[in-house]
């Protein structure tokens, strides 16, 4: 039965489940979010923050890029982080002047296209109107999301751009939109460099579209023309690597002491730098490249040494990585000095975030049963992308460490898979009161 059909049966008297059907098909429903979604993230940017650690670090970075100093650090040319993001911040830097507001506006601005996206996404992904609505509402209340706002970190940003380019690839479809999407992609990955695979995932789902083997030579095609779009993004910065730093490299130095940092003998599933396993790789910013090479043995070497501690580690590495939320409060416990004054408040918004976490998890968890019963009524497997997706974040996490701010690209996902299950519940109970007041 249509949309429209239902919209006209429901009364006064239909269960519950109904009336949040008639809400979300309110005319003004995604105006209403979208209000809210803006209302709760610039309150939020009325808190003074001290940007700390690595929001302080992308800053200071961005600041000496757009000084003309290039991505440096103590004068010696870095490329210990992925430039994506301090770059991104820099461009801006250069034309709106080096604060603080101008990063934090520019994470506003990220979260508000996103907002559009996800309605976008959820509506070709999963082909409802309502599930889109009720996805942006969720979005629109995320403690954690509105957290992140006026952090000068990578999650926002990097959120954005996958479901960018994304969007271009899966709803736009057209020549000119792939070129864009491979663009955003290589933007996406000199981010994140774990990133790219995120096209490749989206093949593997057209592959087994009803007709995706019939045309794997477009599906061939398209991807092709994705990558080779990132190769434009990526190379000129891995040739200014292998210039300035001596050696290939192609997006940053980091993952030597990423991969010891969770597998040495202090290792606890999360990041962990006091092991004296992890000071022997002797990290210095003028010999990063070596440093990363040696961090890289060294965790290699005490993986094959220590199988059993390596498995060992894999549960502890998953809890880090997806049981805990809400750590953008960490933020404000280091940078806002009045942080203690309001203490209570911030835990008290901690406690009600990772309840709504959890109630999202297991939702999602959940939701693959009817997901896949119903699955004709979706642009199936499309909508498999979130659960590969954090699959993929998982099997990272195992071979790394686990950090719940790695979760945070994948929210959106979460909720708009969440979202459709939902209302799937609610118009299956809905309709049971159609026949007795349809006569």
């Amino acid at each position: 039965m249509s949309d429209a059909t239902q919209k006209k049966i429901f009364t006064s008297t239909d269960k519950p489940s109904a009336m949040i059907l008639r809400v979300l098909d309110h005319p003004n429903f995604v105006i209403w979010c979208f209000g809210l979604f803006i209302l709760l993230r610039a309150l939020i940017l009325l808190i003074p923050l001290e940007m700390v650690s690595d929001a302080d670090w992308y800053f200071s970075r961005a600041i000496g890029i757009a000084a003309g100093e290039g991505y440096s650090e103590g004068g010696h040319p870095t490329a210990y982080w992925p430039v994506g993001y301090p770059g991104f911040l820099s461009v801006l830097f250069g034309l709106f002047g080096s604060s603080q507001l101008v990063g934090a506006f520019a994470n506003f601005i990220c979260a508000a296209a996103s907002f559009f996206l996800v309605l976008a996404l959820t509506r070709h992904f999963f082909q409802s109107n309502r599930a889109a609505h009720l996805a942006v509402a969720l979005l629109a209340i995320y403690p954690n999301n509105i957290a992140y706002i006026p952090l000068l970190l990578t999650e926002t940003y990097f959120t954005f751009l996958m479901l960018l380019g994304i969007y271009l690839v899966v709803v736009r479809r057209t020549l000119l939109y792939l070129l864009l999407a491979g663009i955003v992609f290589g933007l996406l990955v000199l981010t994140k460099p774990q990133a790219v695979f995120v096209p490749a995932f989206l093949a593997l789902l057209w592959l087994f579209t009803p007709d995706g083997w019939q045309h794997r030579w477009g599906v061939a095609a398209r991807i092709c023309i994705i990558y080779a779009m990132m190769a434009s993004v990526l190379v000129p910065w891995a040739i200014r690597n292998t210039t300035v730093l001596g050696a290939l490299v192609l997006v940053s130095t980091n993952g030597g002491a990423n991969l010891l940092s969770g597998n040495n003998p202090s290792a606890d599933g999360s990041f962990t730098a006091d092991s004296p396993l992890f000071r022997q790789h002797n990290f210095s910013i003028e010999g990063q490249v070596g440093a990363d090479k040696r961090a890289r043995q060294l965790a290699m070497d005490w993986i094959k040494s220590n199988p059993k501690k390596f498995l060992s580690l894999i549960p502890l590495k998953i809890f880090h990585g997806w049981a805990p939320d809400g750590e953008g409060e960490w933020a404000y416990q280091a940078g806002f000095k009045n942080y203690d004054k309001f203490l209570s408040l911030f835990r008290s918004v901690r406690i009600l975030n990772q309840a709504y976490y959890v109630l999202l998890i297991i939702g999602f968890v959940i939701a693959i049963i009817p997901l896949w019963r119903h699955r004709h009524k979706t642009a199936w497997p499309l909508p498999l992308f979130g659960y590969l997706f954090c699959s993929y974040l998982t099997v990272i996490a195992i071979v790394f460490f686990g950090h719940s701010r790695f979760h945070f690209p994948a929210m959106p996902w979460v909720i708009m898979t969440v979202a459709w299950a939902a209302v799937h519940l609610c118009e299956k109970r809905a309709a049971k009161t159609i026949p007795a007041q349809s006569k």
